[in-house]
C-alpha cells in the first residue's frame, strides 16, 4: 500500500511541477475530439482546447481541462502496476495494453459527453459527473485485474508458499 501511494503522490507532485504537460494533453485531447466530430459533421470553434458548439439550442462551450485527459486515471492505474509485486515483463506488458485502452476509452468518453451537451444539454451533468466517472474508475479496476490474472506473476515467492 505504502509503494502504491508513494508512486501516487510522486506521479501527482510530477505532472502539478510541470504544468506544460497537462496543458500539452488538454490541446492533444482537444484535436484528437475534434478529428472525431469532423468526422461526425458536427458544427462547432475550437480554439486551443475549448470548444464552442453551434447547436439547435444556441451556442455551447466545452473546456478540456486536465480532468478531461485521463491523467489522473492513467497515473492511479501506473501507481497499481508499480507498486505490485509483479515481474518487470508482466509490468510493461500491463502499461502497454492499460495505458492505450485508458486513453482509448477517455476518447469515446469525451465523444459520447460531447455529443450529449450539443443534442441534450440537460443530461450533460448527469453523464459528466456520474456516470462516465463511475464507469471510468470500474474500467480501470476490470484492466487492473485483467492484467493480475493474464500477465501478473508475482515476482518473488514468500518464505512460507513452496
Amino acid at each position: 500500500m505504502f509503494s502504491f501511494f508513494s508512486l501516487w503522490i510522486l506521479s501527482y507532485i510530477l505532472i502539478r511541477m510541470n504544468p506544460s504537460v497537462a496543458l500539452y494533453l488538454q490541446k492533444t485531447v482537444a484535436k484528437e475530439l475534434a478529428f472525431f466530430l469532423n468526422l461526425m459533421g458536427y458544427d462547432f470553434d475550437l480554439d486551443g482546447s475549448v470548444f464552442a458548439f453551434h447547436t439547435a439550442h444556441g451556442m455551447e462551450k466545452m473546456y478540456i481541462i486536465a480532468e478531461c485527459t485521463g491523467i489522473y486515471t492513467t497515473m492511479i492505474f501506473l501507481s497499481i502496476i508499480g507498486a505490485f509485486p509483479a515481474k518487470i515483463g508482466g509490468k510493461l506488458i500491463g502499461l502497454l495494453l492499460g495505458v492505450p485502452a485508458i486513453h482509448i476509452l477517455n476518447m469515446l468518453r469525451m465523444i459520447f459527453i460531447s455529443l450529449i451537451l450539443y443534442h441534450k444539454r440537460s443530461l450533460f451533468h448527469f453523464f459528466h459527473g456520474y456516470f462516465w466517472q463511475v464507469g471510468f474508475v470500474a474500467f480501470m479496476l476490470i484492466l487492473v485485474f485483467l492484467w493480475m490474472s493474464k500477465f501478473a506473476e508475482l515476482g518473488k515467492t514468500r518464505s512460507g508458499d513452496r
